[in-house]
């Protein structure tokens, strides 16, 4: 069985997915949803902000797992 794995849409004003994001954290360690929103958009602010929450939970749980 072969399982491909689907990226999710963060945010459709300035598109990135999951894996944008991700990339990011792992690159830059601790982050802030400000600076991993900027990085993931091209440097654009969030416009409808609907995507923020799932953006502050993805970071929240990658802080969490990344060590000082």
């Amino acid at each position: 069985i072969c399982y491909q794995v689907l990226n999710m849409f963060v945010c459709l004003c300035h598109p990135f997915s999951d894996k944008k994001v991700k990339e990011h954290l792992d690159t830059h360690g601790n982050s802030t949803v400000s600076k991993t929103y900027s990085a993931c958009s091209g440097g654009e602010n969030p416009n409808c902000c609907q995507c923020l929450e799932t953006l502050k939970d993805i970071v929240k749980t990658h802080n969490s797992g990344v060590t000082a």
